[in-house]
């Protein structure tokens, strides 16, 4: 179902060799990014396309009027399965920032990687700055492609709604 729905392809030569190959389509359809995961266990494991990184991820299949997710790639997408943003990184771009602002999506989780709390938190701040109910998600240092859609949606569930005081305490206790 997901090579179908993603158009997920794999390239078996040149620079993107022996990767899964997983694009990206804006909201008309049209190609804005994609990636290629290294199938093997290599020293690289994502190469990315030579775009900008300026898009929405997964626009195509993202409705802004419900709940969104915010996830780091796009296996970590597949493991959540229902209306996510890769952000193939860790910062979200100029264009999702405006896109939340237009929308104010009714709530949004904040998904990524344990390693990336730094990371999460400044996401949340700009969250919660703007008024949208935001919710940081803790994997139990697990990432969502590991961990698989059941027990990933078990955490989204359990996560903690963000507000000033929570981002503070949060920040201290990371040291950030």
């Amino acid at each position: 179902d997901l090579i179908a729905r993603y158009n997920i392809g794999y390239c078996d030569e040149g620079l993107f060799r022996n990767r899964i190959i997983v694009p990206s389509y804006d909201e008309f359809g049209s190609l804005n990014f994609y990636c290629g995961r290294d199938y093997y266990d290599s020293k690289m494991k994502y190469r990315l396309c030579d775009f900008t990184k300026n898009i929405i991820g997964f626009e195509l299949f993202v409705n802004f009027n419900e709940p969104i997710t915010l996830v780091e790639g796009p296996f970590d997408a597949f493991a959540v399965k229902y209306n996510v943003v890769p952000l193939f990184g860790k910062i979200l771009s100029e264009k999702l920032k405006l896109k939340i602002l237009e929308t104010k999506p009714p709530r949004i989780n904040v998904l990524l990687d344990n390693d990336a709390m730094k990371d999460s938190l400044k996401i949340c701040e700009f969250l919660v700055k703007n008024n949208i109910n935001t919710y940081l998600v803790n994997l139990d240092g697990k990432d969502p492609n590991e961990l698989g859609h059941e027990k990933t949606w078990q955490s989204i569930v359990k996560s903690v709604k963000m507000d000033e005081l929570t981002l503070f305490r949060l920040k201290l206790n990371n040291k950030l």
